[in-house]
């Protein structure tokens, strides 16, 4: 199958296609718009909101680092003080996570193993979300 040029991984994506997946947009279009700079429009793999906090999911597989404009973006949007980032390692499964946490928390950053660690923490951002709305600092 041909994919968008803006598909970096073609093989990959075809093994995990995102949530929801309705097709492909090609984003080349935006070429140029952005001076003389290889910005180009990338996803995020998953985020929730709950009362203003909101829950970032980035994805990569095994030994696949994050692209530095990528990293730029999730440190950015971490930094606004409502935005917790989780970027899983394993794509058909969770291997190993780390989660930046809001500065509110006690611990800003944190590393675990498995599904079931990942799905205890996800469970502990949502409670801790639902009783805490994000107020503009």
């Amino acid at each position: 199958m041909d994919h968008a040029s803006t598909i970096n991984y073609p093989g990959a994506f075809e093994r995990a296609k995102p949530a929801g997946f309705d097709g492909e947009f090609d984003w080349s279009w935006t070429q140029g718009c952005f001076g003389e700079t290889k910005i180009t429009p990338m996803d995020l793999d998953g985020v929730i909101e709950r009362r203003g906090n909101f829950l970032v999911f980035e994805t990569k597989d095994n030994g696949v680092e994050i692209p530095k404009g990528q990293l730029i973006t999730l440190e950015s949007l971490h930094k606004i003080g409502c935005f917790t980032i989780m970027i899983i390692y394993g794509k058909l499964e969770v291997e190993t996570f780390v989660v930046w946490w809001p500065v509110c928390f006690k611990k800003e950053r944190y590393e675990g193993v498995g599904v079931e660690k990942a799905k205890e923490i996800v469970s502990r951002w949502f409670e801790w979300a639902c009783k805490n709305q994000f107020k503009k600092r």
